[in-house]
């Protein structure tokens, strides 16, 4: 019985985490003012954070999923249950395309579908270094002076 009380407080923490994540994905979403300004710790570059935020729900779905797949991982170990296992793979595994789906929205700006609608005419992150790399340095020669 005691072995059960760091998965309790796990499951407990990896709750409240989807909990925020999801209401924070739900107010950008629905572009309220009371949306929580996530900064991600590494980066500082404001469209590396907007990226971010762009694709929170996505981020939202792909931990949800990692979620119940690790507590039906957990509960199958103690329970002698296939089906369990199959369920906790499915979720596993259907985090990654979510993850994928979240890098996309930041560095690219796609699927717009995903992207909340005030949000859908931002460049992606990758897309504004880009176009800031290839802008040409008016006021220095090409050797840098």
């Amino acid at each position: 019985m005691a072995h059960l009380v760091p998965i309790a407080l796990a499951a407990a923490l990896a709750g409240v985490m989807d909990l925020f994540l999801v209401r924070a994905a739900w107010l950008h979403w629905t572009g309220s003012d009371r949306a929580p300004d996530i900064s991600y710790g590494y980066s500082w570059n404001p469209s590396v954070v907007r990226g971010h935020e762009r694709g929170i729900v996505a981020l939202a779905a792909s931990v949800v999923c990692l979620t119940v797949g690790v507590a039906a991982a957990t509960a199958a170990k103690d329970v002698a249950g296939i089906a369990l296992v199959h369920v906790s793979a499915i979720f596993t595994l259907g985090s990654l395309p979510w993850t994928a789906l979240h890098l996309t929205i930041a560095w690219f700006n796609w699927p717009k579908a995903l992207v909340p609608p005030h949000r859908r005419g931002e460049s992606g992150s990758v897309t504004e270094w880009w176009r800031q790399r290839a802008a040409p340095d008016k006021g220095r020669g090409r050797d840098g002076r």
